[in-house]
């Protein structure tokens, strides 16, 4: 018998589980509107607060005399004439940010495709904001902007964080949290709209306003020539495994942490030539990807290296992302190259010049592991001098026009 089970015998009418952790409070009001019949409902969240107590029985009876208090009050709110005139929602007892983000995680992301995300945004929240901070004292314009520089600065400083920027859009999401916890607190009565930072109904932001976004400048891709500069100098350096793993990832556009770093032999089929990888930002196997000539030279020519260091788990290159670090700041300044040229320049380079070839957006999606065209278009897709001369190229007519009567008209 789970614990559901075991105590719902015990919760009176209007007061059921929601999840092992939460109890829910219900009260219905039926009202007729011009003839029309039309039910009314009110909810709100009671959390049973299992790491306060030893026992789950304690914390449920406890949740349940809360939950009882609630109901009263809320049953006396429906009840009353003027209900369901004002919009304004009555609180019954103000919310805390952690309880109800969690309610609200479980109701609405646990298990599903933005999970992960929302985990990622709601670790910068409570790193900024205590757990137990109560959502009425959250709303002053202290908070909501020092939210901002707090999320930038921490954005910025990640050591994913390739080329230490920060977009608007990045902090826009975390923003976007807040205001699905305020939503979620005043639709169940753990806070009073008019406490909002904005209580203008009107607004629906509620005063925790998005940051415009702003225009991202095109970053252009390696040239062949800056491609073989940076090789030619590792090679020199005797940096072998850097060069020909500088080589593997413009001409793979591999991610360099979670794809290319945990790349190994076994993942390369030698006889087609092509390879098949995990790729956990889409949790999906790349599919049978083949290999450019210079790649499967390379392949082969470590293989037997590779299977040494740990049969089909053996890592096909050394060079940690610490050290590629390091020797791309190196051959940056070396070979003169923009400030922008740090790892992540090689998949940029990689999905760009897909495009500029005229691989099919669908084709350049796949290649590039991305789940949706948008982004392979949207933040890849910039325009070099190649790809204009092309195309101007491909509406040139080759009959040449006509200079006939050019020359009268000089007379």
């Amino acid at each position: 018998m789970d614990i559901i089970d075991k105590y719902k015998g015990l919760l009176p009418r209007g007061i059921r589980f929601r999840g092992n952790n939460v109890l829910q409070v219900q009260s219905n009001k039926t009202t007729w509107v011009n003839g029309t019949k039309k039910q009314s409902r009110e909810f709100t969240s009671v959390p049973i607060k299992v790491d306060n107590f030893s026992e789950y029985r304690e914390a449920f009876q406890h949740a349940l005399q809360e939950a009882m208090k609630v109901k009263m009050k809320q049953d006396a709110f429906v009840a009353s004439s003027g209900y369901g005139k004002n919009k304004v929602r009555k609180t019954f007892g103000v919310g805390t940010l952690k309880e109800t983000y969690d309610a609200l995680f479980e109701k609405q992301w646990a298990g599903r495709k933005q999970e992960k995300n929302i985990k990622i945004y709601a670790t910068d929240l409570f790193n900024y904001f205590p757990e137990d901070t109560r959502l009425d004292d959250m709303q002053t314009y202290d908070n909501y902007e020092g939210y901002i520089e707090f999320v930038r600065k921490q954005i910025e400083a990640r050591p994913m964080n390739n080329l230490s920027s920060v977009s608007n859009k990045s902090i826009n999401h975390r923003l976007m949290l807040i205001r699905e916890i305020l939503r979620y607190a005043i639709k169940h009565g753990l806070l009073d709209q008019t406490k909002l930072l904005n209580p203008d109904i009107r607004i629906k932001t509620m005063g925790w306003d998005n940051l415009p976004l702003q225009a991202t400048k095109k970053k252009a891709p390696l040239t062949d020539a800056e491609i073989d500069a940076v090789y030619d100098e590792a090679v020199a350096d005797g940096e072998l495994d850097f060069a020909d793993s500088f080589i593997w990832l413009c001409d793979t556009g591999m991610r360099h942490k979670t794809e290319f770093d945990r790349f190994t032999v076994g993942n390369i089929n030698f006889a087609n030539g092509t390879i098949n990888y995990y790729r956990e930002k889409t949790d999906k196997w790349s599919g049978d990807i083949p290999l450019t000539d210079r790649c499967l030279d390379i392949a082969k020519a470590r293989k037997e290296l590779a299977f040494k260091r740990g049969g089909n788990k053996g890592r096909l290159f050394t060079t940690g992302y610490s050290r590629r670090r390091t020797l791309f700041d190196r051959y940056k300044k070396r070979c003169d190259l923009p400030e922008d040229f740090k790892p992540y320049a090689t998949r940029h380079t990689f999905i760009t010049r897909l495009v500029e070839e005229g691989v099919p957006a669908n084709v350049a999606m796949d290649l590039a592991g991305h789940t949706c065209i948008e982004t392979t278009l949207t933040f890849y897709a910039g325009v070099s001098n190649k790809a204009k001369k092309k195309a101007i190229s491909s509406i040139n007519r080759k009959k040449k026009v006509s200079m006939i009567g050019h020359n009268s008209l000089q007379r």
